[in-house]
């Protein structure tokens, strides 16, 4: 199988990582200049209690413009904010029928991915891993990538049945635990229930103590009732606004890695990617009829 990943960022490797370990043939589409990047190979480091197990990643190839070929996969490892412009027309045209695979769970990605291929060919994964460019601390031996994957998390696979099936197989085949998800809207949903409370952790300028849980709570709920609308589900249940507070209290002494660096960093970088998804809920809901008052509230603090 030849997989082309776009974007060597953190995630971009881990999942170029786990599918390389299938067996897949993995190139990467870079910016220019990043000609060189993967050289040798890079480490990509599984966190867990025993410590940090490296896995070396070499890339097939590296490629800094979308290149005519028999791809079989196309993950898009970027941000929200970078599903936009000619570069996505000319990667469809390089690429043809592949399986295009987004990672990212803002609201509208599909739609806007739908612009440039068919619907059918698209699959959404909901990345249950955290990852990072490391170190944070002393948590690994070189610098590199470093993961997380929370015990017993599956990775979510949405899309046309045959697709899904194919994404599937692939993930196994490196160790990943994941399954096919049938209802539409669940990384959406996931997104609609963390997104606020990171929001509001940065509106705090990420000081656990200050943050604003019970705002971040009411615009979590809105979110996802929007996001359910969306998809004609039944709202789920919202995360309680000291349940987040206690865990983000907790949740430090128990990941393997500085949970608070690696929130302020990771989320800082994306910034404007929150903002957005914010935006599109308010949007959304205002036309929906939906209330969006924390929403508003908690997107006018980021200013």
């Amino acid at each position: 199988m030849r997989v082309l990943v776009v974007g060597a960022g953190a995630l971009g490797q881990v999942f170029g990582a786990w599918l390389a370990a299938g067996g897949a043939q993995v190139g990467y589409l870079v910016k220019p200049g990043r000609e060189k990047w993967g050289e040798g190979g890079v480490p990509v480091y599984r966190l867990g209690r025993g410590g940090a197990v490296e896995q070396r990643l070499v890339p097939h190839e590296v490629l800094t413009r979308p290149v005519p070929g028999k791809w079989d996969m196309v993950w898009l490892c970027v941000d929200s904010t970078a599903l936009s412009g000619r570069w996505m027309a000319d990667l469809r045209d390089a690429t043809g029928s592949a399986t295009v695979v987004t990672i990212t769970q803002s609201g509208q990605d599909v739609a806007i991915l739908a612009e440039v291929w068919p619907r059918e060919q698209i699959v959404q994964v909901t990345p249950a891993v955290f990852a990072y460019q490391a170190p944070l601390a002393v948590e690994v031996p070189r610098p590199g990538i470093a993961y997380w994957v929370p015990p017993g998390a599956t990775l979510g696979v949405h899309g046309g049945e045959a697709r899904v099936r194919e994404v599937v197989a692939a993930l196994r085949a490196g160790g990943v635990r994941a399954k096919a998800e049938r209802l539409a809207g669940g990384g959406d949903l996931d997104a609609a229930r963390m997104m606020p409370f990171i929001a509001a952790l940065e509106n705090a300028t990420w000081s656990i103590r200050a943050t604003r849980y019970a705002l971040a709570a009411g615009a979590s709920r809105e979110a996802l009732a929007i996001t359910a609308a969306r998809y004609g589900r039944r709202p789920p249940s919202g995360v309680p606004a000291w349940l987040a507070r206690a865990a983000l209290r907790v949740l430090p002494r128990v990941v393997p890695f500085d949970l608070p660096a690696y929130l302020r960093t990771h989320f800082t970088k994306v910034s404007a990617q929150t903002g957005l998804m914010l935006e599109e809920w308010i949007e959304e809901g205002t036309a929906r009829g939906l209330p969006v008052t924390d929403l508003k509230a908690l997107s006018a603090g980021r200013s």
